[in-house]
């Protein structure tokens, strides 16, 4: 299984060199323009916003951060991300502008049609929110079909006309998802058209949000979102509400009612880790591999894999622990940390999450720190969520692996040198945009810097484990 995790293993140990020659070579395939899709490209769809410059919009006054939170179904499977692209002190600057506000959603917009997500999401979904007048901009039309769901929020200025047009656009096979809805007699007829309804739980209690969802089905068949579901509790609570799916952060919290994951055969891992940590003789490390069958098989495996291009096929533990080297074999150690045992989707899920944070993290800090202290910010991002993986405390996970000080100060207080990248990968899955402003602002980082690489380590993250 983990032979697929080959390109992870390989880019991983440059990051930043990659990253930046990809700008304008290979990673081109995946994002086909240049990181000024986030900025004065998607601006120059607009020329109509009067009394503006259009480059001063999205580039000098505000910085635009792109922010994701993972959708999942009642099993935990992930289904797609909702992707936000604004900032707070633009909307609190535009107010009542609809203009200007059509600026920010452009922004988005055009950035989603020019990174082709569905490359990389295959049959998942990218979900994003607009304002209503957005909808009659065409470029909505070119947005992939059957892949990004647009949402909108009704108000009391809702009407036919309004109607009329999300009626197109269904019928051009783009599905709309109502927004922060509140049923609503004049709503009823928009029920009929909209594929999605995501309801905020924060607004109601028990009784009056079941009140929504009979309202609500009792007018349509919509699928159900729960947004700001933040604990196991709330999930459980929802699910029995006829809620079909789940947005927030309960799926990365410890669960004290589930046993812990942290069995045999992730304490051999762990094992590995800290001798590999500690740069233990390769006779001792094959000692270790040669004593554990399953291991032993997943190493060869992985080794022998076509993607390595081998020229000579490795049967001997030692000679195949000498071609890895440290590095390459501490990192494969940390993949199997997680994807040993039976992986459900839940499980599924935190690693993709890490997978994209170890990205992020390694190649956003990959040009600021020495040779010596990059491997930390991989080992920071893909570890963050080991806690929820293993559902043990952070304190007895960092207690049981031989990691560096300030990886161990990341991870367990979130203080140090690489914890405000870390800060800044959990700001980008919260749409926490003021704790994204500040942490890229630590990190010295420009907004297009952040967005590029966020997106960039989506897309991988899926290729890595699509």
């Amino acid at each position: 299984m983990l032979g697929k995790y080959l390109k992870f293993l390989k880019t991983g140990q440059d990051a930043g060199t990659e990253s930046r020659a990809s700008d304008s070579e290979s990673d081109l395939s995946v994002v086909p323009d240049s990181p000024k899709s986030f900025s004065s490209r998607s601006v120059s769809c607009r020329e109509d916003v009067p009394g503006q410059d259009q480059s001063s919009v999205a580039g000098e006054k505000w910085q635009l951060f792109l922010g994701r939170q993972p959708i999942l179904d009642a099993s935990g499977q992930f289904i797609g991300y909702e992707l936000k692209l604004q900032d707070r002190n633009f909307l609190s600057d535009v107010g009542d502008n609809e203009s200007l506000r059509q600026v920010q959603d452009e922004l988005l917009v055009v950035s989603v049609i020019d990174l082709d997500f569905q490359k990389a999401l295959g049959s998942r979904l990218v979900f994003i929110q607009v304002s209503p007048g957005m909808l009659d901009n065409p470029i909505i039309e070119s947005l992939p079909k059957q892949k990004v769901v647009v949402g909108i929020r009704l108000t009391e200025a809702s009407n036919d006309l309004l109607l009329q047009r999300c009626s197109e656009l269904v019928a051009l096979g783009i599905p709309l998802a109502l927004e922060d809805f509140e049923c609503r007699p004049e709503y009823v007829p928009f029920l009929a058209i909209c594929s999605w309804v995501k309801l905020n739980t924060a607004r109601y209690d028990a009784l009056a949000l079941s009140q929504q969802i009979s309202a609500i089905l009792g007018a349509g068949k919509p699928r159900l979102i729960a947004q700001n579901v933040e604990s196991d509790d709330a999930f459980e609570a929802y699910r029995a509400l006829a809620f079909d799916f789940f947005q927030g952060a309960y799926f990365s919290r410890l669960r004290p009612d589930a046993p812990q994951r942290l069995d045999n055969d992730r304490m051999r891992v762990m094992e590995m880790l800290n001798l590999v940590m500690n740069h233990a003789e390769l006779s001792v490390l094959e000692d270790k591999v040669k004593r554990d069958p399953g291991l032993s098989f997943k190493l060869l495996s992985y080794i022998n894999s076509p993607a390595n291009g081998l020229q000579q096929t490795i049967r001997s533990i030692g000679h195949g622990l000498t071609l890895l080297g440290y590095d390459q074999l501490y990192r494969w150690l940390t993949l199997l940390l997680f994807t040993s045992g039976t992986m459900d989707a839940r499980s599924r899920t935190l690693f993709k999450n890490a997978l994209v944070r170890a990205r992020f993290t390694e190649t956003l800090g990959q040009s600021r720190f020495e040779p010596a202290e990059r491997g930390g910010l991989f080992i920071v991002g893909i570890f963050s969520l080991l806690d929820a993986m293993l559902n043990v405390p952070m304190a007895q996970v960092v207690s049981r692996l031989n990691l560096p000080d300030p990886v161990v100060e990341a991870l367990q207080h979130r203080t140090g040198i690489y914890a405000p990248y870390l800060k800044l990968a959990i700001a980008c899955e919260n749409f926490d945009q003021d704790a994204i402003a500040r942490y890229a602002a630590a990190c010295e980082l420009a907004a297009e810097e952040v967005n590029v690489t966020h997106v960039k380590a989506l897309i991988w993250g899926e290729e890595v484990d699509g």
